[in-house]
């Protein structure tokens, strides 16, 4: 959840109109909910399947925390892109608008 993701006031403070530091600040948004569900999914295994976990060095929950991880990332960066581009069409419109 999005609520649960800790502030960045350093790029909150360089996402003050710029559309590079809005970008940035999505991309990080995004891989913040990306790591969550990664963790998520360890969280998961260690309660449905410890004895799985136990078997295996504790580098692998951080393996497959980063590995799904890097999945989401990949396979949503188009949305992402694509989602970015739109905000920045709806800010020029709005900014068209205003003069």
């Amino acid at each position: 959840m999005i609520e649960n993701l800790p502030s960045r006031p350093d790029l909150a403070a360089s996402a003050s109109r710029s559309a590079e530091g809005q970008e940035k600040r999505a991309r990080w948004l995004f891989d913040q909910m990306a790591r969550n569900i990664g963790g998520g999914a360890v969280n998961h295994l260690k309660a449905m399947y410890p004895a799985a976990l136990a078997a295996v060095p504790k580098s692998a929950e951080i393996s497959l925390t980063n590995h799904i991880r890097n999945d989401i990332n990949w396979r949503m960066r188009p949305l992402l892109m694509a989602m970015i581009a739109m905000h920045r069409e709806w800010e020029e419109e709005r900014a068209g608008d205003d003069a």
